[in-house]
């Protein structure tokens, strides 16, 4: 389902349970999304085969976000206990991780990352130039 016509039918949902009338939700999102009063009506009538698709994705939605604010909640706590570097380092990168996770769900669009050139350093024994 593409996205715009995800967003039309939560509005219509929305305005539904405002109290709108349909003649007056079909004028409003025609408008607001660019298509015809007709496709409006048609999300109307078939509203029963794609509401209960609708809430069981949103339900499962929420349910993933609250799974990772826990996971959240954890990673500070480990950051808090934790003893070492590595291990402060390693609740740092999960916290990352879930935030960045997050912000996906939420729809947030990233940029492509600019790669950047990579610098090898190779280190050599001065000994072993002095026996060749």
């Amino acid at each position: 389902m593409l996205e715009s016509v995800l967003q039309r039918r939560l509005e219509l949902l929305k305005l539904e349970g405002n109290g709108l009338a349909p003649s007056e939700i079909v004028k409003e999102l025609s408008v607001k999304y660019g298509v015809s009063e007709r496709a409006v009506y048609l999300d109307l009538e078939t509203r029963a085969a794609w509401q209960p698709l609708l809430q069981e994705t949103r339900e499962a939605l929420l349910k993933v976000c609250n799974r990772h604010e826990q996971l959240y909640r954890k990673a500070v706590v480990s950051f808090m206990q934790a003893g070492s570097d590595r291990a402060k380092l390693a609740s740092l990168n999960a916290l990352r991780k879930i935030n960045f996770d997050l912000a996906v769900l939420a729809g947030i669009k990233f940029q492509k990352p600019v790669e950047t050139e990579e610098t090898v350093i190779k280190w050599e024994d001065p000994r072993a130039s002095e026996k060749a």
